[in-house]
C-alpha cells in the first residue's frame, strides 16, 4: 500500500470517527496541543482539561474535515480557538489578583532543554501573560519552528499580521524581562 493510500484510509477512518484512528491522532498531536496550552498559561490539571476540550472539539468536527489544509494545521486551528476561549473564560471567572494559574516552579516546562532552567521558566511565564494571539505566534514560531506562512494559515490572518504579533510579543517580553533583570 502506498503512503498516500494509507493517508486516505486514515482520513476515512477519522471522518467515520473510528476510535483507534482517533487514538493515533491524539497521540501524534498531543505534544503540540499541550505546548500551546503551556504557552497560554495552562498548567497541571487545567492544561489536561484544556487539551481534552480541544480533542473533543476535534472529534466532533472530524466528519466535516474537508482536507483543504494539512490535518495538523486544522487541528491546531481548533486548538487555538478552543484555548483562546478557555483562557478568556478563565480570566472572567477568576477573582481579581488571583495567581492560581501561574506556573508552579516545580512543574516541568519546555525550558528543561535550556542551560538556565530558571531563566527559561520565567521567559515562558512571561509568554503566558501575552495577548493570546501573540503567545500563539511565539509558540508556533520559536518553539515549533513553523514558517510564517503556516502560522498565518493556522491563525487565519495575513503574514504581515503574524509578523506584527511577533514584533509586539518580543517588545513586551523584552520589557517584562528587563523588569526582572533577566534582559539587558
Amino acid at each position: 500500500m502506498t503512503q498516500a493510500a494509507g493517508h486516505e484510509e486514515d482520513l476515512t477512518s477519522l471522518r467515520a470517527q473510528n476510535a483507534e484512528a482517533f487514538t493515533r491522532l491524539v497521540a501524534s498531536h498531543q505534544g503540540i496541543v499541550l505546548g500551546l496550552g503551556q504557552s497560554l498559561g495552562f498548567f497541571g490539571a487545567d492544561l489536561d482539561d484544556a487539551a481534552a476540550e480541544v480533542f473533543v472539539a476535534v472529534y466532533k468536527s472530524l466528519p466535516g474535515f474537508e482536507g483543504r489544509s494539512a490535518l495538523s494545521t486544522w487541528i491546531y486551528q481548533i486548538a487555538c480557538r478552543t484555548m483562546w476561549k478557555l483562557r478568556e473564560k478563565r480570566k472572567r471567572d477568576r477573582p481579581q489578583g488571583s495567581t492560581e494559574d501561574r506556573a508552579d516552579p516545580a512543574t516541568p516546562t519546555p525550558a528543561r532543554l535550556a542551560e538556565e532552567a530558571d531563566v527559561r521558566e520565567r521567559l515562558w511565564a512571561a509568554v503566558a501573560e501575552l495577548e493570546p494571539r501573540q503567545a500563539t505566534a511565539v509558540e508556533l514560531y520559536y518553539r515549533r519552528d513553523w514558517p510564517l506562512e503556516r502560522i498565518a494559515e493556522t491563525m487565519g490572518c495575513p503574514i504581515g499580521t503574524v509578523k506584527t504579533h511577533l514584533f509586539r510579543a518580543r517588545e513586551r517580553l523584552r520589557n517584562s524581562l528587563r523588569q526582572e533583570d533577566l534582559f539587558a
